[in-house]
């Protein structure tokens, strides 16, 4: 079960801090499903994003704290370049379509495209057919959407910003799949910040790349016998 407690006490030596990123044509709902999960608020008068706008959740799973740390990038293409270095260490990406408007459903397999090109290969993709409330202009279909989403291996949703619907659902089910791949060992720790994912100690210390650190320093060793003998019969 998902707790949204920011000061929830674990047991758990560590914390996560989990990189999302949220894409899409511009106008397709992305800052507002931001901010439904982040606020619990919709904003109707919210303006095309310039460039980034972020927002954090704390909460706890499977008795670990998580931070979810969403990137909200704007769809317009003359803030593609910059919002194409935002991919790079993504655990998870969004890609988001407006259910009544056909031309940003069209355009989802160039976001495919930027993800699978720029984002880890261990990013968890999400379709998200947004505006169900706007079920009586819907120009795509559930069918067309889900089926999309198979032939590319993501997970699908369709949503509402303005109502909530499925909002938390897509987020929750994303931090599960998360979690039971960190417990598996999916991800190689020694480099998991570049997945998109920091360890984290309960006294504020990145230890992402611990353990990487650690094996560089015994093969510097190894590769000087001299320094590695003195070192080892010290």
């Amino acid at each position: 079960m998902i707790e949204n407690e920011e000061n929830e006490e674990t047991n758990s030596q560590y914390q996560y801090s989990i990189k999302y990123i949220i894409v899409g044509d511009s106008s397709v709902g992305k800052s507002n499903l931001l901010l439904r999960y982040s606020k619990n608020i919709f904003d109707p008068g919210h303006t095309a994003t310039l460039g980034i706008e972020f927002a954090n959740k704390k909460l706890v799973f499977n008795n670990i704290n998580y931070v979810i740390q969403i990137w909200d990038t704007a769809g317009q293409e003359n803030f593609r370049s910059v919002t194409r270095a935002y991919y790079k260490a993504s655990a998870c990406a969004m890609i988001v379509y407006d259910i009544s408007n056909r031309k940003s459903f069209q355009n989802i397999e160039n976001w495919i495209k930027d993800c699978v090109n720029l984002a880890p290969k261990t990013v968890l993709l999400v379709l998200i057919g947004n505006k169900t409330d706007l079920e009586e202009k819907r120009e795509i279909s559930y069918d067309e959407g889900e089926n999309l989403a198979k032939l590319n291996n993501m997970l699908f949703y369709e949503t509402s910003a303005l109502n909530g619907t499925n909002v938390n659902t897509v987020f929750n089910k994303t931090i599960e799949m998360i979690d039971e791949k960190i417990r598996k060992g999916f991800y190689d720790m020694d480099d998991s910040s570049n997945q998109g994912i920091r360890r984290i100690t309960k006294s504020g210390i990145d230890v992402s790349g611990e353990h990487k650190i650690n094996k560089n320093q015994l093969n510097k060793k190894k590769n000087n016998s001299d320094d590695f003998f003195v070192d080892c019969c010290k």
